[in-house]
């Protein structure tokens, strides 16, 4: 048999995301109306807060689904790590949980499960396995079409984890599905365009830091950017708000340090520009990524557009930017994406 190449895994993967983000809209439709339905009963019982919880790429997950509840609904719904989870929740007061885990497995977020069904609290998962734990002892589930992943670093996973938060808020909101298919088409424009990010890969290679800044739904974006640049490139990256980022890790920025700019729309960038001004003002390379990058080149050294589909369903194609980033860094370096040596793919410990 063939020795695998390095980085086969994750570069399939991250390519089968549009795909995966389709089938899960079209496929868990029945699944998704049956947490909109428990989500609703609650309502109507007076439970309107609840908990949003994950690790690593399924906490970003959450982020992006506490942004979506709160500017379209009139849930009070709080993200919180799975592993804090236990200190965080409330003493008293009727509340519920959405749990995002891949695998159904993770020992935090089932813990979690558990112990929620002890105290009566409902629980809808977001999963991306068909009959795993959390599937099971969920009363709803949303499992996720990406298919198997074997790369650590989760790229197509996390493409449906935001293909699902969408769905939900999109069901219970009555607005159609329509923004999401889009998105998985510019996605699938992101891909096409992979030279290009190759060739933005190579000029920064070599770079030891990097941050990666987002405002609203763009913000868990930036999150996961430097969490896979992590991961994949063992690159000292940090995600940050756009605004914070002013307020004190600007201090670190130099003329060797990329700087990424995730903007879920116009407005985005136009509400960054003061920060982008300050950045640049200290030499730092700054890449901007997102619908209508190119107005606002002036400001960076290079700017990726990708094609718009809404403002929230942008981060998308906006995160398929990352992972392809993050990937060729990774496999430029001579690393194996796949297979980062002090990860494994579920945390059960």
């Amino acid at each position: 048999m063939a020795e695998k190449s390095k980085g086969e895994y994750m570069g399939r993967e991250l390519a089968e995301g549009p795909d995966a983000v389709t089938r899960t809209i079209r496929e868990a439709v029945d699944q998704v109306k049956a947490a909109a339905s428990l989500l609703k009963e609650l309502e109507a019982n007076g439970v309107k807060r609840g908990y949003v919880i994950g690790s690593g790429t399924s906490f970003h997950a959450s982020l992006f689904l506490q942004h979506l509840f709160s500017k379209y609904t009139d849930f009070h719904l709080a993200a919180v790590p799975a592993s804090e989870f236990t200190e965080w929740r409330p003493a008293k007061g009727k509340y519920f949980i959405i749990g995002y885990s891949q695998s159904g497995e993770s020992s935090d977020i089932v813990e979690a499960f558990n112990v929620a069904r002890t105290m009566g609290v409902k629980t809808i998962a977001i999963t991306n396995t068909f009959g795993s734990t959390l599937s099971r002892i969920s009363d709803a589930a949303i499992v996720t079409r990406a298919g198997e992943e074997k790369a650590v670093a989760a790229t197509k996973t996390f493409d449906v984890q935001l293909a699902a938060a969408l769905a939900l808020v999109y069901t219970l909101t009555g607005k159609v599905f329509s923004e999401i298919e889009r998105a998985s088409e510019a996605a699938r424009e992101v891909l096409a365009k992979k030279n290009l990010l190759r060739e933005v890969a190579e000029r920064y290679v070599k770079a030891e830091h990097a941050f990666s800044l987002g405002r609203g739904a763009g913000y868990p974006i930036a999150l996961e950017a430097a969490l896979k640049l992590k991961e994949a490139a063992m690159v000292h990256a940090e995600g940050f708000a756009v605004r914070e980022f002013l307020h004190g890790p600007l201090q670190l920025v130099d003329e060797g340090t990329p700087v990424f700019l995730f903007a879920p729309s116009r407005a985005s960038f136009e509400a960054s520009i003061k920060a982008l001004e300050r950045i640049a003002g200290y030499k730092a390379p700054i890449i901007l990524v997102g619908p209508k990058a190119s107005e606002f080149k002036d400001y960076a050294s290079y700017s990726l557009e990708v094609t718009g589909a809404g403002e929230d369903a942008n981060v998308i194609p906006l995160v398929k930017v990352a992972q392809v980033f993050a990937f060729y860094i990774s496999v430029l370096k001579g690393l194996d994406p796949d297979k980062p040596t002090k990860l494994s793919k579920v945390v059960k410990y």
